[in-house]
């Protein structure tokens, strides 16, 4: 059985096509999972749906105890359920949101311009969603610590990114920031970015100069 999570569906750039999981599995069940979060920026009716397609006539038992299960534990409100039916066959605004002009498709502009001034930051420009999963140059920063650079910056710059690591990837030098604030704020916060990269660059150096000097006293206090 393949579940697919298609939350993003329509929130695609630069020509990027979404292509449903349902489209592409045909020899068992499909169950595709969407809401009106993220396409329909309703967070807070917490309504989600799944779509069975597929091999579906060899699975009706399972899919008659869901319906069961869902009948028993779950009952969204009436304006929720209104809200569904209108969201789905009402006008698709995120689609202004992403094309150009847009403000998803200019915050997410500013996001790729601020990792094009930094010194430090790649990006694989994202052609999906609402984020972006930034990396720091391992070249530029051999000892970068996601989660560390993560609390610096909420408690020193103020800004809140999520460390890579949260996402299960083996490796500590990314973090993830999201594409929903307005574009002169994302250059605020690129700016603090590379403040404190800066510094952390900074420091290894300034270490090195004490070291120095301390040899050169103590080399100065022999002789």
């Amino acid at each position: 059985m393949v579940f697919s999570d298609e939350i993003y569906d329509q929130m695609t750039y630069e020509g990027a096509q979404f292509v449903p999981m349902a489209t592409l599995v045909h020899d068992t069940l499909c169950a595709t999972l969407s809401g009106l979060s993220k396409v329909y920026r309703a967070c807070g009716y917490r309504v989600g749906w799944a779509v069975f397609s597929g091999r579906t006539h060899e699975a009706a038992e399972y899919l008659h105890a869901l319906e069961l299960l869902a009948s028993l534990r779950l009952c969204s409100n009436v304006p929720a359920q209104w809200a569904v039916q209108t969201a789905l066959g009402g006008h698709q605004s995120v689609r202004e949101l992403v094309s150009p002009g847009g403000r998803l498709h200019e915050s997410r502009a500013a996001i790729l311009a601020g990792v094009q001034r930094s010194r430090f930051l790649t990006l694989s420009p994202p052609r999906g969603s609402m984020y972006a999963f930034v990396g720091v140059n391992p070249l530029v920063m051999p000892h970068f610590d996601d989660q560390q650079f993560a609390l610096d910056l909420l408690e020193q710059k103020h800004a809140l990114i999520a460390p890579g690591v949260s996402f299960n990837v083996p490796y500590t030098n990314h973090f993830r920031i999201t594409n929903l604030p307005d574009p002169a704020t994302l250059g605020e916060v690129f700016a603090r970015i590379e403040e404190l990269l800066t510094a952390y660059a900074a420091a290894p150096r300034r270490q090195a100069a004490r070291d120095t000097r301390n040899v050169v006293r103590h080399v100065s206090r022999l002789k």
